[in-house]
């Protein structure tokens, strides 16, 4: 786990553009060796874990 920016102001990514605006982001991924590559390298269980993990994230009641 690792932690880019300030809390609410995005990370590495395009969320910052969001956080600009007052949106609560959330930038979370799955490591990859030669990410954005033509050909990127993960485990199946990694991308499985992500899926679980997103899919409960956005189903959690407000």
């Amino acid at each position: 786990m690792a932690e880019l920016g300030k809390v609410d102001q995005g990370g590495g990514t395009i969320a910052h553009l969001a956080a600009k605006y007052g949106m609560d982001v959330l930038d979370a991924g799955v490591a990859g060796l030669s990410m954005h590559a033509p050909w990127e390298i993960t485990h199946k269980e990694d991308i499985c874990t992500a899926y679980e993990c997103y899919k409960s994230f956005l189903t959690l009641e407000k």
